[in-house]
């Protein structure tokens, strides 16, 4: 994931990083250096802790004083994206403050539904792409990258085939439905926000195979039984286990529900709460439960950001 394929020793990264406050922006930078993560994605999680662009521009110049000559390519990289993109990035930081606090604990799940359309009616106002996906930094062009990664991914995976039908929760401006419409059959795509679905329906003018549909955010009721191949969610799924666990069961079951025998059910990110073992045993708990053969619990094959991949089957009907 690195640019270069000799990362410097933890210990020298250590000595030129020096103090970096907050800890948290410090963390960023020693996943940066060591080559954990992507610039962009890094400079993402940097605008979240930090909150503004110009704070994150001092504390990279800062931090590239002291590394010093040669400076290291991915926080030369950094650097060059935040001046690139430098709009972009005040708005991916104005979003992200205004993002759902992950530590509170909503009332109920039609609450916690209710602050996810607020908040994805407003970010998708101030800019379509940073909406869906903050490490883009609101470039088209970083964001195509990341969702080519994904139907490639869904190829290798045999996931798509002119034939099938997929469902996507959580679609947001349907970047995923454009991609996908030459592969399958049909191409749906869900969210909670009216405007991410206007969005959606306006940038996907052109594929006949592909409808957008204002979702309720609780479950897949607008849909058949057994009428989709693959179910997937695309860094949305976090959303729904924020608003708590009857919420989660009740999209496995439905996802269970509106797939054929030998469907597909994939979830790019399960959670965000930074524990992937727990993550691994719920999803475990969950695919037993409903049905589900967990071929993947919790794999990371995808580079250009941190999507950790869930993955069931719908088991087949027994003759």
């Amino acid at each position: 994931m690195r640019p270069t394929d000799a990362p410097p020793d933890p210990k020298e990264i250590d000595a030129r990083l020096g103090e970096v406050e907050p800890d948290a922006a410090r963390d960023i930078f020693l996943d940066l250096l060591t080559g954990e993560v992507l610039p962009a994605l890094a400079l993402a999680r940097l605008l979240l802790v930090l909150g503004s662009a110009r704070d994150a521009e001092d504390l990279v110049a800062l931090v590239a004083r002291r590394w010093g000559r040669p400076l290291d390519p991915a926080l030369r990289e950094m650097a060059r994206l935040l001046h690139d993109h430098r709009e972009g990035c005040e708005r991916v930081a104005t979003m992200l403050r205004e993002h759902p606090d992950p530590a509170v604990v909503p009332i109920s799940p039609e609450e916690s539904v209710a602050d996810c359309r607020v908040f994805f009616d407003r970010s998708v106002s101030r800019n379509e792409v940073a909406s869906v996906a903050a490490y883009s930094l609101g470039d088209p062009d970083l964001l195509a990258v990341a969702t080519r990664e994904i139907v490639v991914l869904f190829e290798r995976w045999g996931f798509l085939a002119p034939d099938r039908k997929t469902l996507e929760i959580g679609c947001g401006i349907g970047r995923m439905q454009g991609a996908l419409s030459p592969r399958v059959a049909e191409a749906v795509g869900i969210d909670v926000s009216p405007k991410m679905i206007a969005a959606a329906r306006r940038r996907n003018v052109g594929f006949p195979n592909v409808r957008f549909a204002v979702s309720s955010g609780l479950d897949l009721a607008d849909f058949e039984a057994e009428s989709f191949d693959l179910v997937f969610a695309v860094d949305s799924f976090p959303y729904i286990h924020q608003a708590g666990p009857r919420l989660v069961e009740t999209h496995f079951l439905e996802a269970a529900r509106v797939l054929r025998p030998g469907g597909d059910f994939v979830l790019l990110n399960y959670s965000y709460r930074d524990d992937l073992a727990a993550d691994r045993a719920e999803v475990q708990k969950l695919c037993r439960a409903m049905g589900f053969t967990l071929a993947v619990n919790g794999a990371q094959p995808v580079e250009f950001w941190d999507g950790v991949v869930f993955h069931g089957r719908k088991e087949d009907r027994v003759s």
